[in-house]
Parts: structure tokens; C-alpha cells; sequence
């Protein structure tokens, strides 16, 4: 006979870090846009660079942050119907 189910305490652990995660990458993504602001920086290399940050690479990490924030949420969601599910 199979067990099935997960280590609550562990499962909320995962959501937590999945959540401390996504806020990590959006603060070295604000850091970033800001140290990029404030650089000096002139000329076609330096507006293409800006603006692939601005589209493509924001819009990138925006996906990982909104991915982990999603996992997060759904590890603790588990891990609350687990709970519920042993009592």
C-alpha cells in the first residue's frame, strides 16, 4: 500500500523559500534598473542595451518572479490541505 502525502512543515518551508525567492529577483531587478539609470552611458549601444533591459530581460525575470511566487502559493496551499487531510 502506497503512502501518499509530504512533510508539511517541509512542504511550507519550500513555500516560504519559493516566495523569499521571487522578492530576491525583484529587488536585484530594481537594483539593476536603478545602477543602469544612474550609469553613464551614451550612444546606440548603450540605448539598445537599455532597451532590451526594459523589454526583454525585465519582462524575463518578471516570468520568474510571478513562476516562483505561483509555486510558492501552491507548495503552502498543499501543505494547508495536507494538513487538514491528517487531522
Amino acid at each position: 500500500m502506497a503512502i501518499w502525502g509530504a512533510d508539511v512543515e517541509q512542504l511550507r518551508t519550500l513555500g516560504t523559500k519559493l516566495q523569499a525567492g521571487a522578492s530576491e529577483i525583484e529587488q536585484q531587478r530594481s537594483n539593476l534598473t536603478r545602477l543602469l539609470d544612474s550609469t553613464l552611458w551614451k550612444g546606440p549601444d548603450a540605448d539598445h542595451f537599455r532597451s532590451e533591459w526594459s523589454g526583454t530581460h525585465t519582462n524575463a525575470l518578471n516570468q520568474v518572479v510571478q513562476a516562483l511566487k505561483d509555486a510558492g502559493q501552491k507548495a503552502t496551499k498543499n501543505a494547508n490541505e495536507q494538513d487538514q487531510a491528517s487531522r
